[in-house]
């Protein structure tokens, strides 16, 4: 009875379970999330959710976060702060689930914190169960679903139903029922990535829509299977030939997901990162420079090649997902940032020619690495140069995984560095230290009275 025991720790986890390690990593996440989530406004695919989303919804209790703060219905807060924090590929991940957490859960807990005046406590406590559901429906499926599914699109509707059962007061029976409605609706496919199309965002929003409706679902007594998760004919053995129902209740809290939480410090697919920082430091340890380059070669694990071998990306979105692009363009450029993915960018004729020297392959020694242990997401790069000497190394965890941990400081750099240009410097700053001392909040709204 996975789902009822998920749902029974769910509603009886009090505040006072929570450690003060546990507490500041979500505050960390919550900040993080608002940073990448006031960047993505800008995109295209946020500005057409955003019309599309709120063309019919009027006043609300729930702010938009795009640097307007206009106040809309819970929901379409969640749904569109949701797309707008995944639209970078800048949000967090839990690596061994291989889900994006903070856009699944933060944008239901802060919309219904704003609604129900609840306090910091009450928000961060969500968001840690939140996210702990989250890393537990795709540590059930995963590595098996991966190839045809977006953990965070499926696992989402899950997470996001959890918070909102957790702020509205539903018991672990109602809960359960809820989950069942979030199952039945959760989808989501990886077809998008071929034309690098804009769907990933768009479960992000999904995912927040379900959640909140699923929880006032069962709130009203809208009944779903209790046995959601490990039906035979439910959630994990649909997505997946081999669940693992053990990863649904196994060590429940001890300790909380959120620990095994990664951050990222570049706007593109968290598989390329190991890759990414690898680049970064041989190129300041052997001092490479472009030019001197013959061949650059990356050893790795499958479900990093299913997802980024991409010699020929389609679009700038698409280059996210490229580790052909990534690697040359963390060859090329100080950061990678979002500016690093963008049309001028792929079109360089630099990036054109370093994209030609790099090959990918499958390491049978990485891929049982990480079979071994799922938060290891190994890269080994080989750079040939026209010299001759040829430079080997391995990075399994990047700055920002849990291993490699970001630290306050870190975040709330980030978080300025995308913040700043929607909301100026001084707001950008009064924001960050109000979510610091997010536990001292009494009422939700105050986080956004400027």
């Amino acid at each position: 009875m996975e789902t009822k025991e998920l749902s029974k720790f769910v509603a009886e986890t009090t505040y006072e379970a929570l450690d003060l390690k546990t507490i500041g990593l979500a505050k960390m996440c919550v900040l993080d999330f608002m940073g990448a989530a006031l960047a993505g406004s800008r995109e295209e695919s946020s500005r057409l959710l955003r019309e599309v989303v709120l063309s019919d919804t009027g006043e609300g209790e729930a702010v938009v976060l795009d640097g307007s703060f206009r106040r809309v219905s819970p929901a379409a807060a969640a749904a569109v702060n949701g797309a707008f924090g995944h639209a970078q590929d800048f949000d967090d991940l839990h690596n061994s689930s291989i889900v994006h957490p903070g856009v699944i859960t933060i944008p239901t807990a802060l919309a219904l914190g704003q609604q129900l005046h609840l306090g910091g406590p009450q928000v961060l406590l969500a968001v840690v169960l939140g996210y702990d559901v989250a890393a537990r429906i795709g540590e059930t499926i995963n590595p098996e679903a991966y190839h045809f599914w977006h953990t965070t699109a499926v696992a989402g509707p899950f997470s996001s139903t959890a918070v909102a059962a957790k702020l509205l007061g539903l018991d672990g029976e109602q809960t359960a029922q809820a989950l069942g409605s979030a199952g039945t609706q959760a989808g989501g496919l990886w077809a998008f990535l071929a034309q690098g199309a804009m769907s990933k965002s768009l479960h992000a929003a999904n995912a927040n829509l379900c959640g909140i409706r699923s929880a006032r679902l069962a709130q009203a007594g809208f009944t779903g299977s209790t046995e959601i998760i490990e039906s035979p004919r439910g959630f994990a053995h649909a997505l997946s030939p081999n669940p693992h129902l053990e990863a649904v209740t196994a060590g429940l809290g001890k300790p909380f997901k959120i620990q095994s939480n990664s951050f990222k410090p570049y706007a593109c697919c968290r598989h390329t990162h190991s890759a990414c920082y690898g680049v970064y430091a041989m190129g300041q340890k052997y001092g490479i420079r472009p030019e001197e380059v013959e061949s650059i070669e990356d050893d790795t694990y499958s479900a990093a090649l299913n997802i980024t071998d991409n010699p020929h990306p389609a679009n700038p979105y698409a280059a996210k997902f490229s580790l052909q692009y990534c690697i040359a363009a963390a060859l090329l450029f100080p950061s990678l940032h979002e500016s690093a993915f963008s049309w001028d960018k792929l079109e360089d004729p630099r990036i054109q020619e370093l994209m030609g020297k790099v090959q990918v392959h499958l390491s049978e020694e990485i891929e049982a690495d990480h079979a071994a242990d799922s938060n290891r997401w190994g890269h080994r790069l080989r750079f040939t140069m026209k010299d001759g000497r040829v430079l080997e190394e391995r990075f399994d965890y990047p700055f920002g995984d849990f291993n490699n941990p970001f630290s306050w400081e870190d975040t709330e750099r980030k978080y300025l560095l995308l913040a700043e240009p929607v909301l100026g410097p001084e707001r950008a700053k009064t924001l960050a230290l109000r979510v610091r001392s997010l536990e001292s909040i009494t009422d939700l709204n105050q986080l956004f009275l400027f």
